[in-house]
């Protein structure tokens, strides 16, 4: 399988959900979907708080379009959650979601914890945000992943 990496991020915006970033990537960038493979709601826009939305991209398992490193777009798991977490903690509903499906990706595709990163870790931005500390997720995975292990 081709995965070799999975990519955090954040929308930077407060509201949406996957109809509404799929209708701004497409007309702001000309993208056939969202840019990325799962978007992990926050409750707004008729959405629970820790919802995880699936997009064409995933269903189809092509790239995204969530960085401008080819390799990462075609090698790597793009996920998002909604919110602006340079300005704000995630939301401890929308954090465990995103746990969940790191843990289940990395198991699944033989993901290793230290190959899930934020955006800003691979490019020269505040994505996913200062209130998304990305050591402390890779170490959740790896909790997370240890605790299914010994629950089989």
């Amino acid at each position: 399988m081709r995965w070799r990496f999975i990519v955090v991020h954040h929308t930077a915006g407060d509201s949406g959900n996957l109809e509404y970033y799929r209708a701004l990537h497409k007309k702001k960038h000309g993208w056939p979907d969202i840019a990325y493979h799962f978007l992990i709601n926050n409750g707004s826009m008729n959405t629970s708080i820790g919802q995880i939305e699936v997009s064409g991209l995933w269903e189809q398992r092509t790239l995204n379009y969530s960085t401008k490193i080819s390799y990462v777009n075609y090698l790597g798991i793009a996920v998002a959650l909604v919110g602006n977490f340079e300005n704000h903690d995630v939301h401890p509903l929308q954090y465990e979601a995103l746990i969940q499906l790191l843990a289940n990706l990395s198991m699944r595709y033989s993901i290793p914890p230290e190959r899930i990163v934020g955006h800003g870790e691979l490019q020269n931005t505040q994505c996913p945000g200062k209130h998304l500390d990305m050591s402390r997720v890779r170490k959740d995975v790896a909790a997370a992943i240890q605790r299914k292990r010994e629950a089989d």
